[in-house]
């Protein structure tokens, strides 16, 4: 066995794990950071799959890390630029109508009066709601996970008490029926994608937390990053390089070293050995404790947990680079021919849909009337792509890690027909915009990223793996039960996508904990 390598070592160099390992070595550690990929960055990356297309090929929108993140880890404020989208989001149906959300609530209210005489009066009473959530889940969003019942105590006699009754014993459906009567309005609000279905109780919850997220740099902005998503993983590295750790890429880790019950260690790849005092896991839960802890260093109960949490919600990515912009046939006229207001796209007409979509993902069939959401990016960052040339994505819900039938190289020409034909329902001529296409399959996504089941959010963001029960409820503050063993990804509190929250309250835990 070798000697200590590290005070720390941290398991992957993915956005949490980087902002965990700045903490870390600010505070005074020798921290060594392990990526098993060429790249830095984990789901948060920039690749060129074509010369001169730079795509964000997983993450692909900034939230975080935000002003406090930055700030306290010291990232410039010019180490990367977030180009803000100024015209909301575009809801098509087949019917040819559409919603349109700007950024302006009293332009957003106007334009859903002609719905319904409630939906104008409802959407402002509805921000009002949201804003309530959020500064509910603001409050906890960089703390250790509170339980429900702290929750109602400190919210008992306030007004947010009803707003949080309804985040922990209601779906986000039926929250929307008190404010809207139209389907179409309603799907336009919904959100499911880390639950499954919006009649899901605790769906209203996984948004709201994260919502919560304080935008990205100093700035706080959140939009399309100058350069992609690894623009901020970069910025995030080069903070953490600044402070101290050291980045090793190329480096998988095959198992964690554990001695008289104690993780004092990793092995890597080809059985290099490297020593620690604490080692903390950006990987999600499931491939930290079932695949990088020996079987016989955790109880067979824990095990069984930890076999248990759901990662049901898993994705599937499609990328292209197009020659021209998409024209929805749903897009006002005056419109269309203005890249910003198709950047941002979202698929899903009514709630049959969603449901349908999400029962065949349960049933091991990709989804066979795919939800998803869309992405130009080079409609606000041209230079991310040639000129006259735009990168084009969509994050496809759902894929089943395990398929009832057949495999994902087998299903792949089926799913990518089945998107196109979609698209072309909505956006008639897409298919001849094509000059390179790819999909990600969730066995891609895996393989590529190391996240179990392609669920972005390492584990699904259901009412019993949120708070005080994320990952799972005796281990939600971070520490495994395995003396010296870390968690930090997207997995624990407060939630997935790209934040930084997790691995900021990671190392504080972390260093309290030393400090005892």
């Amino acid at each position: 066995m070798s000697a200590q390598s590290a005070d720390v070592i941290v398991i992957g160099a993915g956005h949490n794990g980087l902002v965990c390992a700045g903490y870390l070595a600010q505070a005074g550690h020798d921290v060594l950071i392990l990526e098993r990929s060429h790249r830095i960055g984990g789901a948060a990356v920039t690749e060129e799959h074509v010369p001169g297309c730079h795509f964000s090929t997983f993450a692909y929108g900034a939230h975080g890390p935000g002003p406090k993140i930055c700030r306290e880890l010291e990232v410039p404020a010019d180490a990367f630029t977030i180009v803000e989208p100024n015209c909301g989001m575009f809801f098509p149906f087949p019917d040819g109508d559409h919603i349109l959300l700007r950024n302006d609530p009293q332009e957003t209210a106007a334009h859903l009066a002609r719905f319904g005489p409630r939906e104008a009066d409802g959407y402002l009473a509805y921000i009002e709601f949201l804003k309530l959530a959020q500064e509910i889940t603001k409050e906890f969003f960089y703390t250790l996970p509170p339980t429900h019942h702290q929750l109602y105590e400190r919210y008992r006699m306030t007004p947010h008490r009803s707003v949080l009754e309804a985040m922990l014993t209601r779906s986000h459906w039926d929250v929307l029926g008190d404010f809207f009567d139209t389907e179409k309005v309603k799907c336009a609000f919904s959100r499911s994608d880390d639950v499954g279905y919006p009649t899901a109780v605790g769906s209203l919850l996984a948004e709201a937390v994260e919502s919560a997220a304080d935008g990205a740099g100093v700035d706080g902005k959140s939009g399309v990053p100058v350069g992609g998503m690894g623009a901020v993983t970069a910025a995030l590295a080069a903070a953490a390089r600044r402070l101290g750790a050291e980045i090793r890429t190329e480096s998988p880790v095959e198992s964690i070293l554990v001695e008289s019950g104690c993780a004092r260690g990793v092995r890597l790849m080809g059985g290099e050995t490297l020593r620690a005092k604490i080692i903390v896991s950006n990987a999600d839960p499931k491939h930290t404790f079932l695949t990088l802890v020996p079987s016989d260093a955790l109880n067979s109960s824990f095990r069984r947990q930890v076999e248990n949490l759901r990662t049901r919600a898993g994705n599937m990515k499609f990328l292209a680079v197009l020659n021209g912009v998409p024209r929805f046939t749903a897009m006002p006229s005056d419109l269309k021919d203005d890249p910003r207001y198709a950047a941002s796209a979202r698929i899903g007409p009514t709630l049959d849909y969603f449901e349908q979509a999400w029962c065949d993902a349960l049933n091991g069939i990709p989804s066979r009337h795919p939800v998803f959401s869309t992405q130009l990016p080079t409609a606000f960052v041209p230079e991310l792509a040639p000129p006259g040339k735009h990168l084009f994505g969509a994050w496809i819900r759902y894929g089943p890690r395990t398929l009832r039938e057949g495999t994902w190289e087998g299903w792949r020409a089926r799913v990518i027909e089945t998107l196109l034909d979609t698209l072309e329902d909505y956006a008639p001529g897409f298919q001849d915009l094509i000059e390179w296409q790819r999909l990600l399959t969730p066995a891609d996504i895996e393989r590529e990223t190391g996240i179990t089941g392609a669920s972005i959010r390492h584990i699904d963001m259901t009412l019993d793996q949120m708070l005080h029960r994320r990952p799972l409820p005796a281990w939600a503050a971070y520490k495994a039960p395995l003396d010296g063993l870390w968690l930090c990804g997207s997995g624990t509190h407060p939630c997935g996508s790209v934040t930084g929250a997790p691995g900021h309250n990671a190392a504080q835990a972390i260093l309290e904990d030393n400090a005892r």
